[in-house]
């Protein structure tokens, strides 16, 4: 007998982790009426029930959880950031294998082709996310000047919005980060010639701040670079000349584009996770 890997198979009849995640009032509504008499027992259980759905915070409160002003108002819902890769490196002049990046084009073509698959039908253009606003962008003469946030791409009549951190993005979101939480350590990261990615991290903000600041009803995604691989600077070059002069054609082969094709891998299990938490909500 050959095994074989399973290619299809059925949804299961129990709520699986994402669902348990986008409501988790689930596990208090359906414990064993016994347990409900011993509160130790109870707190035990919901304890490792919770243990592997931690990661994977609810876009949703209970509704009859406490919650503080900023929960009590929010809008948006929005999904928790699904960990598939590291999305951790560092580039600079001590590094000697910095990561392998993917650009944001590569990203958002993964990210709308998986989407479009469960006919979410993302727009070509950015799309303002209302009520929240950030540090203009890219005007360095006018930093005070606050403008909305524009989100990746959108569905604007499923209203689905999704957001790409990437090695761009993310230093516009940490610095956003700095100035909100006024940590001086955060600072010296920004601005020490070594640059430290950990954009799950940097996703986990935007997730938040989307949650607590946005003024519509609105399902937003956050995606990030997996960051497969790092690679000396010898390996990749080559793939960075052909990607410089030859923009839209396939990578030569080699350790460069292995580790492109990975990353992508990875994206796609974001995207997927993604798609099963909408339709956890009912969106899609």
């Amino acid at each position: 007998m050959k095994p074989k890997p399973v290619r299809k198979y059925s949804q299961p009849k129990y709520p699986t982790r994402l669902e348990i995640a986008a409501r988790p009032a689930l596990l208090h509504r359906h414990q064993p009426p016994a347990w409900r008499k011993w509160p130790e027992l109870t707190g035990a259980a919901g304890l490792f029930l919770l243990a592997d759905a931690a990661r994977l915070p609810a876009a949703d409160s209970p509704p009859n959880a406490s919650q503080n002003p900023a929960q009590a108002k929010a809008v948006a819902v929005v999904a928790p950031i699904f960990q598939h890769g590291e999305g951790r490196g560092s580039t600079g002049c001590v590094v000697m294998s910095p990561p392998v990046f993917l650009s944001e084009e590569e990203a958002l073509q993964v990210i709308r082709e998986e989407l479009a698959g469960k006919g979410v039908k993302l727009a070509t253009n950015q799309t303002a996310v209302a009520g929240v606003n950030v540090r203009a962008r890219y005007k360095p003469e006018v930093q005070t000047t606050r403008e909305p946030l524009k989100a990746d791409a959108a569905d604007p009549e499923k209203r689905v919005f999704v957001e790409f951190i990437g090695k761009h993005q993310a230093g516009s979101w940490e610095l956003e980060r700095a100035m909100e939480l006024e940590d001086k350590n955060l600072w010296s990261e920004l601005l020490s010639t070594v640059q430290c990615y950990d954009l799950p991290r940097t996703a986990h903000y935007v997730a938040d701040r989307v949650k607590r600041d946005a003024a519509d009803k609105v399902y937003f995604g956050t995606f990030y670079d997996p960051i497969a691989k790092s690679l000396e600077i010898s390996q990749q070059f080559p793939g960075l000349l052909a990607e410089k002069t030859s923009p839209g054609k396939p990578p030569p082969p080699g350790p460069w584009a292995d580790a492109k094709a990975e990353s992508r891998r990875l994206l796609r299990l974001q995207v997927q996770d993604f798609l099963k938490w909408l339709q956890a909500q009912g969106a899609i």
